[in-house]
């Protein structure tokens, strides 16, 4: 009896040392201190995404012209300034903001960011491009149009006129299309960077260097006068005071002219004192009856008409004439039909 009670009681206290051991344990050391607490790493949070720029001022859908243009890109330029501080969240507000299409990519119009010496940092239109080089990259004229921009950018900021093919023209792929980019300098972080966008204007007088842009020239002036007027007589004031100025509709010896079916001059740009006169019978120095050609070409859905005149910035000419080439088209105001055209001389 006596060594059951002795086997209990010793029992009793072994699981009483036993539950003080892991409650000293669970509270402390074996000298009543505090366990030690594992270090746990601390998480780095993931940087925010970029937010997303407001729309531009002006859209690149509205982008249309030269102010439109500088407008649209000093708008990219402050916004990625104002979002990023460092190249990396540059880049990721660029690609976030700049590339989905919308009111920072439309069509044609898009943004493409440039280092210094040429390389391409960014290009909504061609991601290829990132990282390529394009400081030797010249237009379809042989000029360092990567250069001018990146100059014209680093004077404060400028416009750079080059030829491009066109991708919604047809026929320009060897001469190209004018195009006039924009380009303005921007810093992020310790690094210099060039925003820039460009567009295909519409076809000035200045432009008209091949038979192509001659077309496109007068077709476009086609348009505008048809726009502008509905009749002869509203047609002429229009015509004086618009084609007549030197300027986007006359540059050097690229002018328009309006005969009417018969061979009378209704408006010339270049020499006011021959509007009125009958020209049917004109022929060009090798005997061609050259305004009946060009009132044919009308006729007939628009046309060239090559024929030989005296160029007044040639010597020597007089009597052959230099080669001069005329597109004509078919202007109708109200019930009367007119062949609107303009020429070059080829060189």
């Amino acid at each position: 009896m006596t060594n059951n009670l002795s086997f209990r009681r010793a029992v009793r206290l072994g699981l009483a040392a036993a539950v003080a051991t892991v409650l000293l344990s669970a509270c402390g050391g074996d000298d009543g201190s505090s366990p030690p607490t594992p270090s746990v790493p601390a998480s780095t949070p993931a940087p925010p995404p970029p937010t997303p720029a407001p729309p531009p001022p002006i859209t690149a859908e509205e982008v249309v012209d030269g102010a439109g243009l500088q407008s649209f890109v000093e708008a990219a330029a402050a916004a990625m300034s104002e979002a990023a501080s460092t190249p990396e969240e540059a880049y990721a507000f660029a690609d976030e903001t700049f590339r989905p299409p919308g009111a920072w990519n439309h069509d044609d119009i898009y943004l493409g960011i440039v280092l210094p010496d040429g390389t391409t940092f960014f290009h909504a239109a061609n991601q290829a491009l990132e990282g390529q080089n394009l400081w030797d990259l010249r237009d379809l004229r042989g000029v360092f149009f990567m250069r001018e921009l990146v100059g014209a950018a680093q004077a404060g900021s400028g416009f750079v006129r080059h030829f491009w093919e066109n991708p919604t023209v047809e026929g320009d792929e060897e001469d190209g299309s004018p195009k006039l980019g924009f380009g303005v300098p921007v810093t992020i972080g310790d690094m210099e960077l060039i925003v820039s966008s460009g567009i295909y204007p519409p076809i000035t007088a200045a432009d008209v260097l091949n038979r192509n842009l001659l077309q496109r020239f007068v077709e476009r002036a086609l348009a505008t006068a048809a726009a502008a007027a509905a009749s002869p007589e509203e047609a002429y004031p229009f015509m004086d005071a618009t084609f007549r100025p030197p300027g986007e509709w006359r540059h050097d010896d690229i002018y328009l002219f309006v005969v009417s079916l018969d061979g009378v001059v209704f408006f010339h740009g270049a020499d006011m004192a021959i509007e009125g006169h009958n020209l049917w019978d004109r022929e060009d120095l090798n005997g061609l009856l050259f305004v009946r050609e060009l009132v044919a070409a009308a006729r007939a859905g628009g046309g060239f008409v090559q024929y030989h005149w005296d160029n007044p910035v040639v010597e020597g000419d007089e009597v052959d004439g230099s080669p001069k080439v005329s597109y004509a088209a078919l202007l109708a105001l109200g019930t009367t039909d007119l062949t609107l055209g303009a020429g070059i001389y080829l060189e």
